[in-house]
């Protein structure tokens, strides 16, 4: 069983890592930015530099500067004093004027360098917490003066509250200035680590070693059969919340997606199994019987106890090839060219193997070859020998059988 908890964890973690990557904090934030109440109040009435005025925008422009700042500071305007108030409002100032800022301020610039010049806290943080009880509503604003700053320094804090319509499918969080990442998806470092750990199960978990005599197939294969798996699970078990930009916003905003991609995300899943079963794979030519290990456990074959052998075909079943190009039918573009590739390999598949019928009538099969013909067994001429020497039958009808897994034993 390591083989396949070695790949079912790795799974798990990449899985997991995705989702903890996108896990949305949708708790409230204030975004801090910089005010210039002259050039506001010579672009009042403007929009994208064209001049609509309206009557309000006619009467502010007409007020003098200082008039013009009480009257838009009305019931809004905060003074405040402090080292730490201090501190903002220099940062704030660097930043509007494009000025270097320490490391502990660059942190909380918007994630897409929104040219508002902004920055975002939490309410509890300081020196945000001392106002923010005076927010209640979203985009609520306060205006904030140091007692003792320079005359007309003023900066700009507006409350904003988040949910799922923030997301949309395709582009994302798209409320702009978007918050930085520590804050919008807090969890995203940790998703590294289990990123880690995964890949670092996957290649240390001690694997139990066969006896020598035992023949495998090639290591190579099991890579690139765990290569297969990841590209058909990951990024379809992912690509459902990349497009809507979060994990929870997936199952509420784009929750129609999973239809699309998650049945591909099956067979992915499906193809690890097979995987394990290729890597934990051995068998064991006795002189009196085979000894045959998969994940699955052990067995003991005696020749004594085996009516006949026969080539066995293993091919995909009919309805999962129907399926598959019913997908490329329904796709567009590359998408529907990958998935007309995929279902034509799909079609085309067979695994040749070796069937033995047991005298109570069970069946145990070898796979020699890959899906498309290549020998992946290269120690089965010697099974062939083994089989002939001990008088067991030979058949040259070839079975088929439709099965979505390669079987070792039925019956």
């Amino acid at each position: 069983m390591v083989e396949l908890w070695r790949r079912l964890l790795f799974f798990g973690c990449v899985c997991g890592a995705v989702l903890l990557a996108l896990t949305a904090s949708l708790s409230p934030l204030v975004l801090v930015s910089p005010v210039d109440f002259a050039r506001e109040h010579a672009k009042e009435g403007s929009y994208m530099g064209i001049r609509v005025p309206s009557e309000e925008a006619r009467r502010l422009r007409s007020l003098p500067l200082e008039a013009y700042v009480a009257e838009k500071t009305r019931g809004k305007l905060v003074t405040v004093s402090g080292q730490a108030w201090q501190e903002l409002f220099a940062a704030v100032s660097s930043v509007d004027q494009s000025k270097p800022v320490a490391e502990k301020w660059q942190q909380r610039l918007p994630a897409d360098k929104y040219p508002s010049k902004s920055m975002f806290f939490r309410p509890d943080e300081l020196p945000i917490n001392s106002i923010s009880t005076q927010f209640s509503k979203n985009h609520d604003a306060l205006y904030l003066v140091l007692a003792d700053g320079a005359t007309g320094q003023y900066i700009k804090t507006e409350y904003r509250r988040y949910s799922d319509e923030d997301f949309q499918l395709g582009s994302g969080f798209n409320s702009r200035p978007t918050p930085p990442t520590s804050l919008l998806f807090p969890y995203r470092t940790a998703s590294y680590w289990l990123l880690l750990c995964g890949f670092l199960l996957y290649v240390f978990l001690p694997a139990q070693q066969p006896p020598p005599d035992a023949i495998r197939y090639p290591r190579w294969r099991m890579v690139l059969g765990d290569l297969v798996a990841f590209l058909l699970s990951v990024p379809f078990f992912a690509f459902p919340f990349f497009i809507t930009g979060g994990a929870w916003q997936a199952f509420t905003q784009g929750w129609p997606l999973f239809f699309f991609f998650w049945p591909v995300l099956f067979l992915g899943v499906w193809l690890w199994f097979i995987s394990a079963w290729f890597a934990s794979f051995s068998l064991r030519i006795g002189q009196d019987q085979l000894i045959l290990s998969t994940y699955k456990g052990t067995g003991e074959y005696r020749y004594q106890d085996m009516a006949y052998f026969q080539p066995v075909v293993f091919k995909p079943p009919k309805w999962l090839i129907a399926a598959s190009w019913l997908a490329a039918a329904a796709g567009k573009g590359s998408a529907q060219i990958g998935a007309a590739g995929r279902a034509m390999i799909l079609s085309s598949s067979a695994w040749g193997s070796i069937g033995i019928r047991m005298q109570d009538g069970s069946d145990v099969f070898i796979n020699i070859t890959d899906q498309m013909g290549s020998t992946a067994l290269k120690g089965w001429p010697l099974l062939l020998k083994r089989l002939q020497e001990n008088g067991v039958e030979e058949k040259a009808e070839v079975r088929e059988i439709r099965s979505l897994g390669l079987e070792t034993m039925r019956g």
